[in-house]
């Protein structure tokens, strides 16, 4: 029963993926868009509402019993589509071009044909994103201690 349910959510993912990411064309280019990126122009609130109709995938990846770290992975996808899509012109550009919908809803058809691949491979992309954080704050951490220091320096 569980497989009937996860073949009858891909397309459904498939296509709610395509409204939101890729279903217009900018005339004489190449580009698409979905409703996402519209979305995202309402001020103040754009990319919280895009954001929020995204969350749905992870609401299907529950459904289908996706591994935690296929929901985090697609969590992430989320969050940096929205965090970064509130940075005005850059984070509408960015919109059009990381497509999160569609990165999720592939994942849940990659979950479903090979559930210990993807599973792998999101984790692994879960640890490069962290040690990735951890080197900023640390970077960061180095940064403001150096500021400081060179204040000390200077009022001394």
């Amino acid at each position: 029963m569980a497989k009937k349910t996860e073949r009858s959510q891909s397309p459904h993912a498939q296509k709610l993926a395509e409204w939101l990411d890729s279903r217009f064309t900018i005339p004489g280019t190449n580009i698409r868009f979905g409703l996402d990126p519209v979305i995202s122009l309402i001020p103040g609130a754009g990319d919280w509402i895009a954001g929020m109709i995204s969350t749905y995938f992870i609401v299907m990846g529950v459904n289908a019993r996706l591994a935690p770290s296929v929901l985090l992975r697609m969590g992430f996808n989320i969050l940096l589509d929205v965090v970064i899509g509130a940075i005005p012109l850059l984070g509408d550009l960015f919109d059009v071009a990381w497509k999160a919908n569609i990165r999720n809803a592939e994942l849940l058809e990659e979950y479903r044909e090979d559930a210990a691949a993807t599973e792998r491979h999101s984790r692994w992309m879960l640890w490069a994103v962290a040690i990735g954080v951890i080197g900023m704050i640390i970077a960061l951490l180095v940064l403001i201690g150096w500021l400081i220091a060179a204040v000390v320096r200077a009022i001394l």
